[in-house]
C-alpha cells in the first residue's frame, strides 16, 4: 500500500491519500465536502474535479465516466472522484464544492442566508408598493380597461365591442393607370 501526495487548491492542503480507493471516499474521510448524489455510481457528475497537474499519475477514464462526460479531459481536465484512484502524486481543484451557502465565518455558528427585516422596514416597503398601485390605477389608462364603465364612449355599454375578425379580405383596387 503506498501513499501518494495530493495538493488541493485552492487552499493549498497537501495530503496523503492510497491508491487503493477513489479519490471521493478519501476526500470525504479526510473531512472534505464532496458533492455526490449518486454515492459514487458515477450516474450524478457532481464529484467531478478539475486536475491541475499530475494527471498522467491517475487511473485511465473508466466506460462509466465516458458515457458520462465524455472524452473532453483533454481539454476541460474534469475528471468524477468517484471513478478516480491514484497512481501519483497529482494537484487538484476542489474550489466547486467548497461554495459555501452560510454566513459564518467558523463552522460552529453556521447560518443560512435569510434577510431579517424590522417591523417598520417592512410597513414601510408595503406603504411604497400600495402607492405605486394607486399611482398606476390614475395615470394608467390600461389598468383593469375590462372593468371600466363606458365613461370615454356611452355607447360602448350596449355594442359589442368590435375586433376585427371574421371579415372577409377586401379585393387589392388597381388604379386605371396601371393597367
Amino acid at each position: 500500500m503506498s501513499n501518494f501526495k495530493v495538493t488541493l487548491l485552492p487552499s493549498g492542503e497537501v495530503l496523503d491519500f492510497n491508491g487503493e480507493e477513489n479519490l471521493l471516499t478519501q476526500l470525504k474521510g479526510a473531512g472534505k465536502k464532496i458533492k455526490s448524489s449518486c454515492g459514487g455510481c458515477a450516474t450524478c457528475s457532481d464529484c467531478m474535479i478539475v486536475v491541475k497537474s499530475g494527471e498522467e499519475n491517475l487511473t485511465p477514464q473508466s466506460f462509466e465516466e465516458l458515457r458520462l462526460l465524455g472524452n473532453v479531459f483533454h481539454i476541460t481536465k474534469e475528471r468524477l472522484s468517484c471513478q478516480t484512484r491514484l497512481t501519483g502524486d497529482v494537484t487538484i481543484d476542489i474550489s466547486a464544492h467548497e461554495k459555501n451557502t452560510f454566513t459564518g465565518k467558523n463552522e460552529s455558528d453556521k447560518k443560512p442566508q435569510t434577510k431579517v427585516r424590522k417591523k417598520e422596514e417592512v410597513e414601510s416597503i408595503l406603504k411604497e408598493r400600495e402607492e405605486k398601485v394607486v399611482q398606476g390605477k390614475n395615470g394608467d389608462t390600461w389598468f383593469k380597461h375590462w372593468e371600466k364603465n363606458g365613461d370615454e364612449a356611452p355607447d360602448s355599454q350596449n355594442k359589442p365591442k368590435k375586433l376585427g375578425g371574421n371579415k372577409r379580405p377586401k379585393p387589392f383596387k388597381f388604379s386605371d393607370s396601371e393597367e
